[in-house]
Order: structure tokens, then sequence, then C-alpha cells
């Protein structure tokens, strides 16, 4: 423990959340000047830091605890105000006291008395994104960047010298190089790549991906360092490994992807088990601890799929070379092997480097054909039909069991979007769910809860995936609606998800269906990585990890890192030392980079759906409430383009009623779930958002 936070451990120890630099010497038992200077300069650091203020009214500085003195991240708004984000429980901020501070920034605030919620900004720490996206407004020679993002009070100055040649009305990258003493001037900033105008290919969502912070090209360094992987197997990489290459493993996956991370096997044993083998890509064979390839994983953690579009962990020597699973050639592998009884109970496992060579390359199409008793798909699938249909066997019992110990089984709203040559969206269609993708996800559940219970029970450093139980405060909003629409809900204070799995089952017999998945949805806590098991409550799983896709997940690499010194008997106090430091980060990293990827992605669909309601501004269609505010509500089409109904458009005067979901004016009702024909009004695309109308009969029987 070093001076400075010894300080500070005497200060919370001591309760003392407001001080001198005497007190604190008389703490320490400390005299003399030098000592004195010493504390001096230690308070000066965790000022720095964040740890403590000094106020000048009363010169005495003050313990950042939490309760009057706080660290945050500070969320803006176009208005002007802002919130700082905490766990605790978020607080305003007003315009006039966010002390300069931006959208992202994380900054030290001082609660304002006689307020439940209110506080102000007194420093920042640290600047948020200082690389943002908009669109250039020349005036005259210098311009001005309208940013995208909704949460920043101002544009940015961009001197003459500093456009770049950019055009008025282009997308552009803004870099800020400096900040206004406070919100009245706008920051300055220089633009440091022109992404084209809004209507050209791609130049939205490439827009998207660059706000989100999304790498969309990988270094120089690690571009020369991937460069230098062979793409075909050496003798020295056979060594230690098991060859499975005379054994039926093949690959399930969608028509177009490119990174096969995993593969199958399956025989049926003489005592009537079955031994299932699920084969991993090998990445850790490739990318090393600390090298340029990992470092930039560690970076972006996962890859992102934006439609028609992804942004890859791992270059694609990679992603799409050596390590891609594809069919006829030598691949690297991890193999989790297990032998599973009619119950669906694995009896016995073993996980091994191997080396595979998968015999087919088949898409969930082919498979669910097959299944379905289609002749060509019989046929042309011969010399694997019978593993599949083993497999078939298998999955239908994984799954069964699954859903006896409480799985919760949520209806997804996928979709994909039907592009011509231009980029432009000609339909948005729901994305079919086969029985063959749930077979392979039965398959790869059963191996990272395997390879998570054989982990824990060795006791070493380890990443794995959790999953909490649902806030109390959301549950019993859900337990309201549900109460509210009919389905009875067995409810203790010790929510089990057996309970919520049986909800959902009884919604699925009543109109509100739709409702309640999306409600329960939101309930949930969000899946995150950590380095303490604690279960996973959506998956009804004891123990759970990421094991099954080390190209797109930085996680699963790291499983495969830990799993393959212990399975080698070289989990060394170095090695377990080492290991602590990097799962520690790969949990916080991951789970963050996560975060933004989803929101990422869920921004890319909304640009995508934006661009197809503008093609059909003024079509009525039909629609189901998806959403009730004080201000309106969001309407639903069935390809799940969501648009608002503003209170004003509504004949008469509207309350809102919370407890019911509804709004009503005594003899009209628009509630949740309620099937609706609105026209789409108009498309923000600034905000990504649709403006929906009540369609009246005359336009409907235009339509």
């Amino acid at each position: 423990m070093n001076f400075n936070q010894k300080i500070l451990q005497l200060l919370y120890d001591a309760k003392m959340s407001n001080f001198t630099i005497k007190q604190v010497c008389t703490l320490l038992n400390t005299q003399s000047s030098t000592d004195r200077q010493l504390v001096k300069d230690a308070l000066a650091d965790l000022q720095k830091q964040g740890e403590v203020f000094y106020d000048e009214n009363d010169r005495r500085y003050n313990l950042v605890d939490g309760k009057n003195f706080g660290k945050a991240i500070f969320q803006g708004n176009k208005r002007g105000f802002g919130f700082l984000l905490r766990e605790e429980g978020d607080l305003f901020v007003p315009a006039p006291k966010t002390f300069g501070a931006y959208h992202g920034d994380t900054v030290l605030y001082k609660r304002l008395p006689n307020t439940e919620d209110e506080a102000k900004v007194l420093a920042i720490l640290e600047r948020g994104k200082n690389t943002l996206v908009g669109t250039m407004e020349k005036q005259g020679n210098v311009g001005f960047v309208i940013l995208d993002d909704q949460h920043f009070s101002t544009d940015i100055f961009v001197p003459a010298k500093r456009t770049l040649g950019a055009k008025n009305g282009q997308k552009v990258v803004v870099k800020i190089h400096s900040y206004p003493a406070d919100n009245r001037n706008c920051p300055e900033g220089e633009v440091v790549q022109i992404l084209g105008y809004p209507n050209e290919n791609n130049v939205e969502l490439m827009s998207v991906a660059i706000a989100y912070g999304v790498q969309t090209d990988f270094p120089q360094n690690v571009q020369t360092r991937a460069g230098k992987i062979a793409q075909t197997l050496a003798e020295r990489d056979y060594q230690d490994r098991r060859d499975l290459r005379n054994q039926t493993i093949f690959t399930i996956d969608g028509d177009d992807a490119k990174d096969l991370d995993d593969a199958v096997s399956i025989t049926q044993n003489d005592d009537g088990t079955y031994t299932l083998g699920v084969h991993i890509a090998d990445v850790s064979h490739y990318v090393k601890p600390g090298d340029d390839i990992d470092q930039e994983a560690f970076k972006r953690a996962t890859s992102v799929y934006f439609p028609n579009m992804v942004f890859p962990m791992l270059p694609r020597e990679l992603s799409n070379g050596i390590c891609s699973l594809y069919q006829g050639v030598d691949r690297l592998t991890l193999t989790c092997q297990m032998t599973i009884n009619h119950k669906g109970n694995v009896v016995d496992y073993e996980v091994f480097p191997s080396v595979i060579n998968s015999c087919r390359r088949l898409t969930y199409t082919q498979v669910q054909a097959l299944f379905d008793g289609d002749r060509t798909a019989t046929n042309d699938l011969s010399d694997v039909a019978d593993s599949l249909f083993k497999m078939q066997h298998v999955a239908q019992i994984l799954q069964e069991k699954r859903l006896k110990r409480g799985n919760i089984e949520f209806a997804t709203k996928e979709v994909k979007f039907l592009c011509d040559d231009k980029g432009d969206v000609v339909d948005v269609v729901p994305y079919e769910r086969l029985f063959s993708h749930q077979l392979i996800e039965e398959f790869m559940i059963l191996a990272n809860e395997t390879v998570a219970e054989y982990m824990e029970s060795c006791s070493y450093p380890f990443v794995f995936r959790i999953h909490e139980k649902p806030d109390e405060q959301k549950l019993a909003v859900l337990m309201d609606l549900m109460g509210g629409v009919g389905i009875k809900v067995k409810h203790s204070q010790q929510i089990h998800n057996s309970v919520l799995q049986d909800a959902l089952l009884q919604a699925k017999q009543t109109p509100y269906f739709a409702l309640i998945n999306d409600v329960m949805l939101r309930t949930m806590q969000k899946a995150r990585y950590a380095t303490e098991n604690t279960g996973h409550f959506g998956l009804a799983s004891r123990c759970y990890c990421h094991f099954t896709s080390p190209i797109r997940r930085y996680p699963d690499l790291i499983v495969h890192r830990v799993l393959k010194t212990a399975i080698a008997g070289k989990m060394t106090e170095r090695a377990i030392s080492a290991y602590e430091t990097m799962t520690e980060n790969c949990a916080l990293q991951s789970s963050k980079m996560e975060r933004n990827a989803d929101e990422a992605e869920r921004k890319a669909y909304d640009v995508l759906k934006c661009k197809y309601a503008t093609k059909h501004i003024g079509e009525t269609f039909d629609a189901i409430i998806s959403g009730v505010t004080e201000r309106g509500f969001f309407a639903e089409l069935p390809n799940t383009v969501e648009g608002f109904v503003s209170i004003t458009k509504l004949d008469g005067y509207f309350t809102f009623n919370a407890q019911k979901f509804c709004l009503t004016n005594g003899s009209i009702k628009y509630s949740l779930g309620d099937a609706v024909k609105i026209q789409i009004q108009s498309v923000n695309n600034s905000a990504y958002k649709i403006d929906f109308d009540l369609a009246t009969d005359e336009q409907d029987t235009n339509q």
C-alpha cells in the first residue's frame, strides 16, 4: 500500500468526510514540515484521481465517498442538462450546474442540498469520446459539425484549415482538440475522415460504427502480423493433438457465414448412450498473450455484426482463414467430447487439443430440409444423414431437459434486410428460426456448461458467463402487468426462473404474448462476464461460460488458454498469477464492449428500419401497440419496424394509466398489445425515429 492509499484508508477508517491537512497529519502522527508537504502532495494527487475534493470556500477537503461527493459518468442532453449515471440511482444535473461536462465524461459531483436526486458537477476527471460523427454545415470557409449523438448540446466548430475539404451536408468524423470553459461556446476540432453523403451506400452504417467506437480497420502492425500467419498447417502444428481427421465431423452455419468456429460429431455407443463432439477452432494456437493481434482483440473484445456488414475481432487471415473450419482442410481445434445418456445427462466428458478435417459445410436450411423430409435434401446429405438424425434426437432430449429445469425461452425478433444493388432497403422480413438452429444452440450450451463445471472444479482463475436474478423493482412492474392481463404468477421473495418460464408459457395462450415477452426481457439483468461463478438465471444453469466462439469473442479465447494450460498439467503458481490478472481484465473489458456492441447493432438496425419507413411514408399498416407513455404510444409492425403515435394525434383528451399501461379518455382506450392501424407519417433520420399517425377508415380503404 503506497502513501496515498494509506491516507485514503485512514480517512475511511476514521470516517472523516470533511477534514484539513492538519487533521490528516494528526492521524498519521506527523509533525515536521517535510511530512506536512508529503501529506499536501498526496492530497493533491488524490484530488486529481477524484478521491478527495478541496472546497475553496471553507478551505477543507471532502472525501469522495459516493454520499455527498462522488464520481460518475455524465450523460448529456441536447437541451443542456444531464444525468449522472450511478448503480445506486441516477442524479439530475441542471444545465447551469454541468461545469462544461460533455456526454461520456467522468466527473466529480456534489449532491445539491435540499433535493432528493440533484447534483452539480465540480470537476471533469476524464473526457469521454473526443472522436465523434456528424454532418458538416459550412459557413463560409469554416464549418460546424452537427453531431449525430443527441446527447450533445453543442456543435463542433471547425476552422477553415481543418475541414479536410468536407462539403456541406457530408457525414464526417471530427476530433475535438479543445473544450470551452462552459457550455456557452462550442468545442473546437478538426475533420479527420469524410464518410460521404447520407444517401450513399453504407455511409449511415459506417457513421453508427464510428460513433460507437467500433474499430472499422486494423492497425498496420496487426495487419503485418496477421499477414505472416501461414494459411496451411506445418508438421509441428500436429504435435500433442488427437487426430480426429477420420471421423465424420461437419459444420452447420448460416448460408453466408464465413467465420466457422464450431464443428460437431456424434456416435451411438453399445449401451445406448451418445458421444457428442463439439470441436472449436483453436485460436489460442495462433494468438499469443500480449502480441499485437491479442492486444487489438482485447481492445475490441467482440466482433460487431451489422446488417450485411461485419467488423471482426480478429483479422480476416484468422477469422476467415486458418481458424475457420472449412470443408476439406485440416484445422486445429479444442474438442469437448461428452457422453450423454437418455435423460440428457453428461455421464462422462473429456477436453483435449485436436486436429479435424470437416467433411461437409452444411447450412441450417439444408439440415432443416432433411428433418422436414425433403427428398432432395435426403439425397444431398446421404453421407451425413445418419449423424444428423442422431443429433436431432439428442438435441430434443437436451431441449426438454433444459425446459424442465426452468430455462426461459424468449421469442426473438431477429430480422434481415433485403437490399438492392445501391444498398437501399427493399423489405424487412422476420428471420425464421429453425430446429436446426436450436440443435447447434443446444450442443454449444452443453459444451459451455461442461467446460465451466470442469474449470470450477479445478478452482483456477477463469472467466464465467453469469446472469443474475431480475431487479426487484422491475420485477414488481412485470408482475403487475401480468396480473393485469390475467396471467397467474406464483411469486415469492426468492423468484425462480421456472416461475417466469411458466408465466411466459401462459402468455402464449393470450393476445399479450409479444408484450409479456418484451417486458420480461427488459426486466432481466444483462448477462455479463465475471471471475466468480454465480450461475446463469436465464438458462437455469448452475455454471456457465463462453467456450464455443473464440473467433468472435475474446472471453472464449481466454477460456481456451486457461483450459489448455489446465489439461496439460502446466498450471504453475506463475501461470495462476498471470491468469488472475488476465481473467479479471478480460471480464471487465468484454462486458463493457459487449454492451457497446449491442447498442451499436441496435442502432444499425434502426438506421435501416428508418430507410425502409422513408420509402413507405403515407402508407397504412397493421400494428400492435408495443409501449405506452404519457406522451403517446409506440406501435410495432409485423416486421418489427416501430414508430411513435403522439398523444396530440389522438382525438379528445387522454390520460395515462401507469398501472394498466394504457391511454384512455373514458370511451376510448389504447393499451399495450392492442391492434391498431397506422400510417407512416415522417422519419427523423438524425435521431433514427419514426412517427406514425392513426389511419382513418378512408386512408385504410385507399390502401
